[in-house]
């Protein structure tokens, strides 16, 4: 056993104070720098906040062909910045609706001055926006023009539909003068059945200027004394309607308005053929319409003048309810094109279509 004196104690005593000391010199130091790291690194810790992103909002307009009304817009914006560059669109077409369709196309309901409005919107929020002023017009109006410029045939427009029993034609016609100073000619509205011959008709009215029109085809004598037809005028639309109901029995009966005026109802189709076209003309028309001609002047001379046709439109009532058959305004066609399917592979028309074809207000 080892025998503890004085002078052991002292220096026992010595070694633990300088281990102490020492101990706490060291907690301090470390005090220390664990404070001054901590105060260094902060700013580092913090989350650093990105930039925002760059939205360029453009876009271009394009007039359609057909409709000088409608407008296709191509959306070209783009966002820079950013990873995610994808981005919304909001439209106003100058108070004329609005669309949230990157590049829509938009029907102005008339003509005048729009100012158009593309508002982008990035993923981040941040937005651009782009302007452009648009001068819509009314669309030019189009119609078959049928003229006569051949000595040999009359100008015509001829459509062929499957047999119509109960049925209905609309239409718009209108007469000019052309470039010539002449009179203007006749035009005809024929409606026939299976067959397009005169004495055959189911009706065929005779279109006059500056006179009162005229039954042509497949009025009685009775039917002629009956009907009051207005007098035609030049440079003027004006709406027909002709109707018919045939049972496949006897012949059918019509009713012809135009304009605002009933000419006649309800009136039995006859061939002014005599007795021996009687049995054609009822094998024709026993079945209804299927045939329909507007035609302008004669097959004996030429004219300068101009038969103008537009809207028209048949409807069928066979299945109990009346449903459209055929429809054409022309706004689809372009100026100028012939009518003519032989020549024009996109026209629904007859290929006996001659001297007509598309028209176009100024």
């Amino acid at each position: 056993m080892k025998k503890i004196t004085l002078t052991n104690m002292k220096t026992e005593l010595i070694k633990l104070n300088k281990n102490f000391f020492l101990m706490m010199t060291l907690l301090l130091s470390l005090t220390v720098i664990i404070s001054s790291c901590g105060d260094d690194d902060e700013p580092e810790m913090m989350m650093e906040t990105a930039d925002p992103s760059t939205v360029i909002a453009n876009f271009s307009a394009q007039v359609d062909a057909d409709n000088s009304l409608t407008y296709a817009f191509t959306n070209s914006s783009v966002v820079n910045g950013i990873t995610d560059r994808s981005f919304t669109s909001s439209w106003n077409f100058g108070g004329d609706g609005t669309s949230t369709d990157e590049s829509p196309s938009h029907t102005f309901s008339d003509e005048g001055t729009y100012e158009v409005t593309l508002t982008v919107t990035a993923s981040d929020g941040e937005v651009g926006t782009a302007s452009e002023t648009i001068e819509v017009t009314a669309p030019k109006n189009r119609y078959a023009v049928i003229t006569d410029l051949k000595d040999d045939d009359t100008g015509e427009l001829r459509l062929a539909v499957d047999s119509i029993a109960t049925g209905r034609l609309t239409f718009m016609y209108r007469v000019a003068e052309g470039p010539v100073d002449m009179d203007i000619k006749d035009g005809f509205i024929n409606v026939a059945g299976s067959s397009t011959t005169g004495d055959f008709s189911l009706v065929e009215v005779r279109l006059k200027d500056n006179a009162p029109h005229e039954f042509r085809e497949g009025a009685s004598d009775e039917t002629i004394a009956a009907a009051s037809f207005p007098e035609g005028m030049p440079n003027v639309w004006v709406p027909i309607e002709i109707s018919w109901a045939a049972d496949g029995v006897g012949t059918p009966t019509y009713s012809v308005v135009i304009g605002d005026q009933t000419i006649i109802t309800d009136a039995v189709s006859t061939t002014n053929g005599g007795d021996g076209d009687v049995e054609g003309h009822l094998a024709a028309t026993i079945d209804g319409a299927a045939n329909f001609q507007w035609k302008y002047n004669s097959n004996s001379s030429v004219n300068d003048g101009f038969y103008h046709v537009d809207d028209i439109v048949i409807y069928s009532s066979d299945s109990g309810s009346e449903v459209e058959v055929f429809a054409d305004d022309f706004q689809g066609r372009v100026a100028g094109d012939d009518l003519n399917p032989e020549i024009n592979v996109d026209s629904p028309y007859h290929e006996n279509s001659s001297d007509a074809t598309v028209g176009e207000d100024q």
